[in-house]
């Protein structure tokens, strides 16, 4: 399992959008669907359908079906994959992490969000995989700070295996705290989630009674979830990503350990740690 060759599909959906300028937007999603989503069907995306796949991606940064192919052929000069090759090897090795599929595509720049607290880059991961959307300006950090925030989910979701939907409040919390404490620790406060700083102990104590301890068993199915990680319904944005940079933040200056036993520790282990949820408290 390595990095896949995803420039051939990017090639041949340019070659389509420049034979002519005429194609209608069902025609430019269709094409989408048949050279960048078709190929990660089975066994990739097994029993799911071309158009949901798409829309998966499509909400999570993947590059908009309608984006003009001078971008695509501009973004193809980066030349990103050998860049995640060598980063895949460097932490594969560092981390003792698992043989993943890796797919690395355009981003989606034309997202405000995205652009404003993610500098256009986003990703995905899963067990078996993980996905990389990348601007085409992206620098040589902001790549490393992108392969190891989802590398890191990669590896943690390894370590301790469950079936998808048995995945907790608490499991996505401290998934993101580790992968966004990494990237502070190695690359330095300026990079990963924008939204995301270090508070002081009773606000973070406040944001973990009110939000995750109520609901840390909650399945990631459950509309709760993704309010809480995300925010909405009073919830601050990324609420979830910033308590869980917090908890982790607090049990590493606690802890003498290095990101690859931080990945192996078990919630429990870590939740422990931290004298801020004693009794007393």
């Amino acid at each position: 399992m390595t990095i896949h060759d995803t420039e051939s599909g990017l090639k041949k959906l340019i070659k389509q959008l420049n034979q002519t300028t005429k194609q209608s937007v069902q025609e430019k999603y269709q094409l989408h669907q048949t050279y960048i989503c078709k190929p990660l069907a089975p066994p990739f995306f097994p029993d799911v359908e071309l158009p949901d796949i798409q829309n998966h991606l499509l909400r999570h940064g993947l590059f908009s079906p309608q984006t003009s192919p001078d971008v695509l052929t501009d973004w193809l000069k980066n030349d990103y994959n050998s860049k995640i090759e060598r980063l895949y090897q460097k932490c594969k090795a560092t981390w003792d992490g698992p043989a993943t599929n890796i797919f690395v595509l355009p981003s989606n720049e034309e997202i405000r969000e995205l652009k404003e607290w993610f500098d256009s880059n986003a990703g995905l991961s899963y067990p078996n995989k993980l996905f990389l959307f990348l601007s085409t300006s992206a620098s040589s950090k902001e790549l490393t700070a992108l392969f190891l925030h989802e590398y890191s989910h990669t590896c943690r979701l390894d370590n301790f295996p469950k079936e998808e939907s048995s995945y907790t409040l608490l499991d996505a919390v401290i998934l993101e705290g580790i992968a966004e404490w990494i990237v502070r620790k190695l690359l330095g406060k300026s990079y990963g989630n924008k939204r995301v700083k270090w508070v002081p102990d009773q606000t973070f104590l406040n944001m973990w009674k009110k939000w995750v301890e109520p609901n840390s068993d909650i399945p990631r199915t459950h509309l709760k979830h993704d309010m809480v990680m995300y925010g909405g319904s009073g919830i601050s944005k990324n609420a979830g990503y910033l308590i869980g940079y917090n908890l982790i933040h607090r049990y590493m200056a606690k802890n003498n350990q290095g990101s690859k036993a931080l990945l192996k520790l078990s919630n429990e282990k870590i939740l422990a740690s931290i004298d801020l949820f004693s009794d007393k408290n």
